[in-house]
């Protein structure tokens, strides 16, 4: 599975930045048909091309990031489209908000989800945030 991280020059991007300590303010999950699955402030949880997700960043890093079944973390988070935006999750970075309960969903949170849909959890059960820079640090 490909993460793609990234952030944008505006000041929802810097203050995520400047909150979380992260270089990134927001993560996706890059398809084999080279769309972005992802979890948008504004849109929900959507599936888009890869030009038009793109288009809206001005700095990304692609990053590998292995489960092994790749294509049961791909379906699950496909899944996930149409759900809402977790703000209670973002709002909860602060709170201890459970990051892996499924009715909404940060950037960070789906990605990890779709880990571990896929075979693979990379953090711990008790863990409270996931943030797009944890999620960008794990090997």
């Amino acid at each position: 599975m490909q993460a793609i991280y990234c952030r944008r020059n505006n000041l929802g991007s810097l203050a995520l930045r400047t909150a979380l300590w992260s270089s990134w303010s927001h993560c996706g999950i890059v398809t084999p048909e080279l769309t972005v699955i992802e979890a948008s402030a504004f849109h929900g949880v959507v599936e888009r091309p890869w030009a038009d997700f793109i288009a809206d960043v001005s700095r990304y890093a692609l990053k590998p990031l292995w489960v092994p079944d790749e294509a049961a973390a791909i379906a699950f988070a496909r899944a996930q489209v149409g759900k809402r935006y977790d703000w209670p999750g973002v709002i909860g970075i602060a709170l201890r908000r459970d990051w892996q309960e499924r009715d909404s969903w940060f950037c960070s949170e789906l990605i990890e989800a779709a880990a571990v849909a896929g075979g693979r959890q990379r953090f711990v059960n008790n863990a409270w945030r996931v943030t797009p820079q944890h999620s960008w640090m794990v090997l």
